[in-house]
């Protein structure tokens, strides 16, 4: 399991997803890559996926990004392209060699998709749901995952001036309406997108140490902004509780009938092995840095930008 949360208004998206993958309540792998960012002819789009990542030789990511290529053609477009991938999921799930002998206890699989869709030539931001174990339009959990799965639409309210979108998947239980409610209130002042990633950060942190979570989501993050206005580029960070060499990246897939293709497992590393850590936690502004340089946290990696993903689309 995991959480990812995802947030919108009419001006950005915001995603935070945590990188933990566990078995049972045991820790296999705290930076797995579980997000992306989706480009095609229609929309731009954040995504992450929670349940089952990997048995045997089956893994959820690449057989994520392979099936989106597969159910692109022909039209290169968002609505298309979900329903292909619905059914390429009942199809896998319930006919994959690797996972013939899972029973549905262990299928679940959910996969969000959050941005901004081209609606008569307006940018209107909405969200959708893939599911074979949690039907999100009445919010009913399945005993156990379903032989099919479903997509379910959402958009944020277009009846407000100023329409907002939370969402979440994964260990959603561990989270309270307080931190909805806050995070929407955000949402509704129009906060500047970079400062609400700083705010969801902090909160999918400390919902990680809520009994609730029972040690299913991580404090190592990835957090996506992807603004409304498509000249604008994408940007992404790689939020760290302890010091580490590298950092990491989503997956960016592109959907377009000149551009198809994929670039995954991007990660960043020094060469020399005497060269800072490129990722530290976060400390406070006059606090020495994490990293061992001795400045201030403010003129040392404080003072870092995010990654910027993509800087034009359609």
């Amino acid at each position: 399991m995991t959480l990812i949360v995802s947030l919108a208004n009419k001006d950005y998206v915001v995603q935070v997803s945590d990188r933990r993958l566990s078995s049972n309540g045991r820790l296999i792998d705290d930076e797995s890559n579980k997000c992306g960012v989706l480009f095609c002819l229609n929309a731009r789009m954040v995504f992450g996926y929670t349940g089952l990542a990997r048995y045997g030789a089956f893994s959820t990511d690449k057989w994520l990004l392979k099936a989106l290529h597969e159910s692109a053609n022909p039209s290169y477009t968002i609505v298309e392209i979900l329903e292909k991938l619905k059914d390429k999921a009942t199809e896998t799930f319930n006919n994959h060699q690797a996972l013939r002998g899972l029973s549905n206890n262990q299928k679940s699989l959910a996969v969000m998709f959050t941005g901004f869709i081209n609606i008569d030539g307006t940018l209107k931001p909405g969200c959708a749901i893939l599911s074979n174990y949690h039907n999100f339009s009445n919010n009913t959990r399945f005993d156990k995952a379903a032989d099919e799965f479903a997509i379910n639409y959402s958009s944020a309210n277009k009846e407000v001036v100023n329409p907002t979108l939370v969402q979440r998947v994964g260990n959603w239980h561990a989270m309270s309406e307080k931190d909805i409610e806050e995070l929407r209130e955000l949402l509704l002042q129009g906060v500047p997108g970079k400062a609400l990633v700083g705010k969801t950060l902090e909160v999918v942190r400390d919902i990680a140490d809520r009994p609730r979570s029972s040690g299913t989501i991580g404090k190592q993050l990835t957090s996506i902004y992807l603004p409304q206005e498509p000249n604008l580029g994408v940007e992404s960070s790689y939020s760290t509780d302890v010091v580490k060499p590298e950092t990491y990246m989503p997956a960016l897939v592109y959907l377009l009938p000149d551009q198809h293709m994929t670039v995954d497992n991007i990660s960043v590393r020094p060469v020399e092995d005497d060269t800072p850590p490129i990722s530290v936690p976060k400390a406070r502004r006059n606090a020495p840095c994490p990293c061992g340089s001795n400045k201030k946290y403010k003129y040392c990696h404080g003072k870092r930008d995010n990654k910027a993903l993509q800087r034009t689309s359609r």
